[in-house]
């Protein structure tokens, strides 16, 4: 199962240069014209949508009365946790530095621009259990 999370963002200029500071790809090219949407890629692969938070309620409009961020967070797996955290920490709010879970799982959270929390953890923990 591929899960891919979509952030609804205020301003997906501001959010797209945030992303690219902490070292991530933004692709824009299978938006059609005038769908403010956009592909993030961290090391080569996709991991999440930034989606105008207009657009988005547009599309569905079920998310009309829902605020931008919540109470959640997403993971994202990384080869290097140390460099990735050293990327990170100069451009984002570190809300967690790094710590090891009950599990021994090595990981660190920040928060982006639109208050979502973003865990990064080491690929080869999270693929060996």
């Amino acid at each position: 199962m591929t899960y891919a999370p979509c952030f609804s963002v205020k301003d997906t200029a501001a959010s797209i240069a945030f992303y690219k500071q902490l070292g991530f790809d933004v692709d824009s090219s299978t938006a059609k014209p005038g769908d403010d949407i956009h592909m993030l890629f961290y090391q080569g692969e996709f991991c999440a949508m930034l989606y105008s938070n207009a657009d988005l309620k547009n599309w569905l409009p079920v998310l009309t009365d829902t605020p931008i961020g919540f109470a959640g967070m997403h993971y994202l797996g990384v080869d290097d946790l140390q460099a990735a955290h050293d990327a990170i920490a100069p451009h984002a709010e570190i809300v967690k530095p790094i710590t090891q879970d009950h599990t021994g799982v090595r990981l660190f959270y920040f928060r982006d621009i639109d208050g979502y929390v973003i865990g990064i953890t080491e690929k080869a923990t999270v693929n060996a259990g």
